[in-house]
């Protein structure tokens, strides 16, 4: 039998979380009315995400008015805002090294970091170090389900999980980043058939994308490890080479909005490539590359 007093010990709970998700989405419409227009889409997504992330620590128990200081005379940085880096090292799966050069490079998202200037890649190290893998898997299961419920991010489009981000902190300490293997990517999308993924499928009326080259697109940011649709675009964008071997036309590579209505329109990702996963499986078992060599997540790159 259920004790009253539990119930109203939950019921106390659940208003408590509504009037907090209230206040929150208050403080959240306020930031936004502030955000200047010279913000870019990071900037934007950084500044919003700033009341959240405060909340978060709170719940983490964490204080939002701690400073993170490394010694004397050395500037002090709230950890609001080394979250916050953290959570965009998630999102663009990058190094702490690379991440401090792209913060450098962006005076709007200091500001919308609240900071004078970047932290350095060893100090989001010590910090990550300090406080420990299972306050960071707190933190990131917390933090998702409010940044999906305050659609900051979206599970189709960008990926802020719980995993430790131990291939960044590993990249950082060898002073490299991966590259692409364009061997590999050639020898994959020769040997694996995705018509059979296309077969029921219509594209738009102006034809401007070969279906197949969308499917490989799809296939590619799946076993490239990317953490968003958009993260991969860009890199199919940036490199000619990869965009030549997925079949896209030179200058003709689809736009995130032609890709996610593309998705709308024929389901999701998932669903549109389960008819190519025995030709996958079959070129995995057959591949000199197997799983037990290279993480399957990351079979395109070279470390």
């Amino acid at each position: 039998m259920v004790n009253e007093n539990t119930i109203q010990s939950n019921e106390n709970r659940q208003g408590e979380r509504s009037g907090t998700l209230s206040f929150l989405q208050e403080v959240i419409e306020k930031v936004k009315k502030t955000i200047p227009k010279s913000y870019d889409s990071i900037a934007e997504f950084l500044a919003i995400s700033r009341p959240i992330v405060e909340m978060t620590l709170m719940n983490c128990g964490d204080w939002t008015d701690q400073m993170e200081q490394k010694g004397p005379g050395k500037p002090a940085f709230s950890h609001t805002s080394l979250m916050l880096i953290h959570v965009l090292c998630k999102m663009r799966n990058v190094s702490y090294r690379q991440i401090e050069r792209e913060l450098t490079a962006h005076p709007s998202w200091l500001k919308a970091l609240q900071l004078p200037g970047c932290p350095s890649h060893s100090t989001l190290s010590a910090f990550r170090s300090e406080k420990g893998e299972p306050f960071f898997k707190d933190f990131f299961d917390k933090v998702t389900d409010l940044l999906h419920r305050y659609q900051l991010v979206n599970p189709e489009e960008v990926i802020v999980d719980s995993a430790p981000i131990l291939a960044s902190m590993n990249f950082a300490r060898a002073n490299t980043t991966p590259k692409i293997n364009l061997d590999r990517v050639k020898e994959f999308f020769t040997r694996v058939d995705v018509s059979p993924a296309t077969r029921s499928l219509t594209i738009g009326r102006k034809g401007k994308y070969g279906l197949e080259a969308i499917i490989r697109f799809f296939v590619f940011e799946k076993l490239g490890g990317f953490l968003s649709t958009s993260q991969a675009l860009k890199f199919v964008e940036d490199n000619p080479e990869i965009a030549k071997i997925l079949g896209f036309e030179k200058d003709q590579i689809p736009s995130q909005p032609v890709l996610s209505y593309f998705v709308k329109a024929h389901g999701p990702i998932p669903s549109l490539l389960r008819p190519v996963v025995d030709a996958v499986t079959e070129f995995f078992e057959d591949c000199e590359a197997t799983p037990e060599d290279t993480d399957i997540d990351f079979f395109f790159w070279s470390f």
